[in-house]
């Protein structure tokens, strides 16, 4: 034991003295987790002394010269380790199982073997009062297997005073406050022989320690009756609580006492409670069958004999009859309807009941007769506004709305057809008679189209069906291919009349159908309906008139069953005019669609079924539009110029921008821009390829003039939708102009031309450009007469007479002609040029020149241009 505290003063003076660490504890050992056992080692466990003191464990190697130690081989917190076993297993590394110490982090473990059974005790020992001492308030402690029951190896903290007042271990001390220094340096001052005479100096200091004690002593003794007096006071103190806890027990009888006798007064108040609820249920049952057996027999009489058409009767009526209704709604308790007489005055008051509701629905029937039939005798039919009916019809039937609604209450049978059946067919005779009068409208404002007669010859509607008949003949068998794709078939004055003449039927039907809705609201009370059914009632006036509900709406679609078939007609009518006039009308009904969709779910989808339609009779026009244009084919041996529906395309666009100007409809117009410009790119294409053959017109003409109109008119409309089918129109329409332009740059010296290409294939297969002039066909002789046979003279009158050929290629007037003669002027100086160049190459030597110069070339160009202004 002796050589472990040498090793330990060692290691604190050379080795843990540099990190101001302290040794607490240490045991040799041999390193079994490997292979070797040859080297030692120590296990030491530290702790620093001026930061916090946090126990760590260092691994220390021997050195080869007895006890000279090398570096740190392991360094490990305590803390960081989960289990250290005292008496591990015994395996094949480790022979004798009482030294074994095995040590289990959260990364490895390590398996060590003590030199001997007491350093291993002692060392686990300090290990555990180190661990319990620093650790305590941690929640990382090791935890320690296999130790046994023995008092030095207990965790007491105490036992960790002389570990840590060893000879070998410095102590720590704490620094004096600067009142503790002062008072020290007075103790000294006042005995300075302490420094010579140290015994007298204690002897002293115990002598003043003894006279503190004899003081304490004496003070504690002077305290006596101070404490016989506190004793007493805790006497008194138990004896009032001892009559506190007697007088609890005395309340605890009393308080069960009341508690009995307010569970006997809880079951009589159930009781009580019981019976009130009974008394109150036979009080019900009698006043309801006191309710039904009081029903006065003047109330009878008045419901038999009383004058609905009088108003004080009327009134009467309604009163009585509600009553009645009432009586008739008691729930009697069961077994009551079988007594006699509560029967017999039942079934009285139900004949009764049965009695007036057949005589208001008669009287009400009769009423809808006698104002239908005054009504319609007084109807003007072929006005250009629909007839009201507020003053003659509702306006009378109001006051016998109480009636009514007694009668849906009473009766479960409604008689709403009575209504429905004597105001419908009115409605139904207006309706057509108003829209009979708006195709009169159209027919006059389409005398000004071709073949049309005078406005007077149209003066019933067996003219107006006959002149339908005409125009409809002509429009299909009379147009040529360039009016068929026109919309000068017709005029757009007759366009906004239609326009117009549709937008006042519409502004028509929607306040009739508003009246007809309030009235029925107010008259057959649907507002109760809906209260029942839990669906939104409106408060206001205006919103009663934009109710709806599911009866209001099927009663609606009753009275004006025949309002779609008459708007349907009438777009047909106009249709069957001028179908681009159904643009007009698609835009005007999805405007009036938007105003009345808060105008009730019938007059909505009556709009909104109709905007449907036209929507896709749009479609339809659009796709046949389409189809014609496929299948359009030019007349051959005859000048194109532009196509008929480019020319078409372009009125379109300007009046279509003005039809959908602001209106929420723009994206469907944009959506038939791009299936006509796709359709009119995919009709230029298709009467191209058919003019490949044609000598009055050449395919790339045909491009160039259609792409590049094409591209006119989507720059002139600005129609930003199009921005991709306008780049596409540029790109066609400079393909095409250059293919035409090569093509026909040419002609003035073709011969010369074909010369020079059959030089130029020549020249790239010899190895030099001089071998070219040794060939037959690309000889010097052959040059020199194609020479002499293209003099200025003859250049000019080739440029003439090309000039003349695009003038009957392109369209009249055409502002393309100055642009390729321009393009056609530099291909042809180009071509000079490579011409004058091949000859310096291939015949060098020759004194071959063209006998027209660029100079020739520019000056005929200008001429020809200016002699054909």
């Amino acid at each position: 034991m002796q050589d472990l505290k040498v090793i330990q003063t060692k290691l604190n003076d050379d080795l843990f003295s540099a990190t101001q660490e302290t040794c607490l504890a240490l045991c040799r050992v041999q390193d079994i987790t490997k292979k070797s056992k040859e080297k030692s080692y120590i296990i030491c466990a530290c702790i620093y002394q001026k930061a916090d003191a946090q126990p760590t464990l260092h691994l220390l190697r021997f050195g080869d010269k007895g006890y000279e130690l090398t570096k740190k081989k392991i360094n490990i917190l305590l803390c960081d380790v989960k289990t250290i076993d005292y008496a591990p297993v015994a395996n094949d590394k480790r022979q004798p199982s009482t030294l074994g110490i095995d040590i289990v982090t959260a990364d490895r473990e390590y398996s060590f073997l003590a030199l001997s059974f007491d350093e291993k005790k002692e060392f686990v020992s300090n290990l555990r009062k180190i661990t319990a001492h620093y650790l305590r308030h941690s929640r990382d402690k090791p935890k320690y297997l296999n130790v046994p029951n023995d008092d030095d190896l207990t965790g007491n903290t105490q036992n960790l005073e002389p570990l840590s007042s060893r000879p070998s271990v410095p102590e720590t001390w704490d620094a004096i406050t600067q009142q503790e220094e002062q008072d020290l340096t007075d103790l000294m001052s006042e005995y300075d022989f302490a420094i010579k005479d140290a015994e007298r100096f204690v002897d002293m200091l115990q002598q003043r320690l003894t006279d503190l004690d004899v003081a304490n002593v004496e003070t504690v003794m002077a305290s006596e009756k101070g404490a016989v007096q506190l004793m007493n006071m805790l006497d008194k103190a138990v004896e009032e609580i001892s009559k506190i806890d007697n007088r609890l027990g005395l309340y605890e009888k009393k308080l069960s006492t009341v508690a009995d006798a307010v569970k006997i007064m809880s079951r009589k108040d159930s009781l009580i409670q019981i019976e009130t609820a009974n008394v109150q249920k036979l009080t019900e049952a009698l006043d309801n069958l006191l309710e039904m057996q009081d029903f006065s027999d003047d109330y009878i009489q008045l419901l038999q004999n009383s004058d609905l058409t009088n108003d004080n009767d009327r009134t009467m009526c309604i009163q009585a009859a509600t009553l009645l209704t009432q009586a008739l709604s008691v729930q009697l308790q069961p077994g009551m309807e079988k007594m006699a007489a509560i029967r017999q005055r039942r079934d009285l008051l139900e004949q009764t009941q049965r009695a007036f509701s057949l005589r208001c629905k008669n009287f009400l029937s009769s009423k809808f007769v006698f104002h239908s039939q005054d009504y319609g005798d007084r109807c003007e039919i072929g006005a250009n506004e629909l007839p009201r009916h507020v003053d003659k019809i509702t306006r009378p039937l109001l006051p016998f709305s109480p009636l009514c609604q007694w009668l849906k209450v009473s009766s479960s049978n409604h008689f709403k057809e009575a209504y429905t059946s004597q105001i419908r067919p009115i409605y139904a005779k207006e309706m057509h008679a108003f829209f009979e009068s708006a195709k009169i409208g159209v027919t006059r404002g389409a005398t000004t189209m071709p073949e049309r007669r005078a406005v007077g010859s149209v003066s019933t509607l067996n003219t107006i069906r006959k002149d339908k008949q005409h125009m409809q003949t002509s429009f299909v068998g009379g147009l040529t291919d360039s009016e068929s794709f026109s919309l000068k078939i017709s005029t757009k004055d007759f366009r906004t009349r239609c326009d117009k003449i549709f937008e006042r039927v519409l502004g028509q039907i929607a306040p009739a159908v508003r009246e007809e809705q309030l009235f029925c609201v107010n008259f057959f009370n649907f507002l109760e309906e809906e209260t029942i059914s839990g669906e939104n009632v409106p408060e206001s006036t205006e919103s009663i008139e934009n109710f709806s509900s599911s009866g209001l709406r099927e009663m609606l679609s009753d009275l004006f069953n025949s309002l779609d078939e008459e708007i349907r007609g009438l777009i047909t009518h106009i249709k069957n005019y001028d179908p681009f006039t159904i643009l007009y009308l698609f835009v005007r009904l999805s405007e009036t669609t938007m105003v009345v969709q808060n105008f009730g779910a019938f007059l909505n989808k009556l709009f909104a079924s109709n905007l449907i339609l036209l929507k896709r009779d749009v479609d339809s026009y659009i796709s046949e539009t389409c189809k014609r244009i496929r299948e359009y084919r030019p007349v051959k041996n005859r000048r194109i110029g532009i196509l008929p529906y480019v020319n078409y395309f372009s009125e379109f666009s300007e009046e279509a921008e003005v039809i959908f100007d602001k209106s929420a409809r723009a994206v469907d117009l944009h959506r038939v821009y791009k299936n006509l410009v796709t359709a009119i790119f995919q009709g230029i294409e298709e009467c191209a390829s058919a003019m490949i053959h044609d000598a009055k017109t050449p395919d790339s003409m045909v491009r160039l003039e259609n792409y590049h109109q094409m591209q006119h008119i989507m720059g002139l409309r600005k129609l930003s939708a199009l921005d991709t089918e306008k780049q596409e129109a540029r790109k066609c329409y400079n393909a095409a102009k250059a293919d035409y332009e090569r093509e026909y740059c040419r002609v003035p010296f073709e011969r010369l031309h074909n010369f020079f290409e059959r030089v130029d294939e020549i020249r790239k297969r010899l190895a030099k450009d001089e071998d070219v002039q040794f060939q037959s066909d690309c000889s010097i002789v052959e040059l020199r007469r194609l020479v002499r046979d293209h003099p200025p003279k003859e250049v000019k009158r080739g440029l003439e007479n090309l000039y003349k050929k695009i003038e009957k290629h392109s369209s009249e007037n055409s502002s393309l002609l100055q642009a390729i003669w321009h393009d056609i002027q530099t291909l042809v100086v180009e071509e000079h040029q490579r011409m004058t160049m091949l000859i310096e190459i291939c015949y060098p030597n020759s004194n071959i020149k063209l006998e027209f110069t660029v100079e020739h070339l520019l000056s005929f160009f200008t001429e020809t241009a200016h002699t054909s202004l």
